[in-house]
């Protein structure tokens, strides 16, 4: 991410974007708002082209492992569920409740 910044100032600096130093600048703000439009600018184009791409492929793997493993508990609910009515009703039998 620091080289990223580096990056971006170095080209701030050689495109003339940043603001002069002159006390009293009029156009100040309007400089740091075109610098932040570039700076905003520059960091969505770097995340769509290098970070979208890589973390998509987790975000797909985390939700199939998740999705397998919530089928697997819905099918085993049923499963333990008939268990304990099966075990509670041997239970009345035993005792004659």
């Amino acid at each position: 991410m620091s080289r990223l910044i580096f990056v971006a100032l170095v080209c701030l600096t050689s495109s003339n974007l940043l603001p002069t130093s002159a006390p009293g600048n009029a156009g100040l703000l309007e400089r740091a708002k075109q610098v932040y439009r570039y700076m905003a600018g520059f960091a969505g184009m770097y995340y769509k082209e290098h970070i979208k791409p890589v973390t998509d492929s987790y975000m797909e793997r985390a939700k199939d492992r998740a999705s397998a493993q919530w089928e697997r508990v819905k099918s085993r609910v049923p499963t333990f569920r008939s268990t304990q009515d099966q075990d509670q009703s041997n239970l009345i039998e035993i005792f004659n409740i």
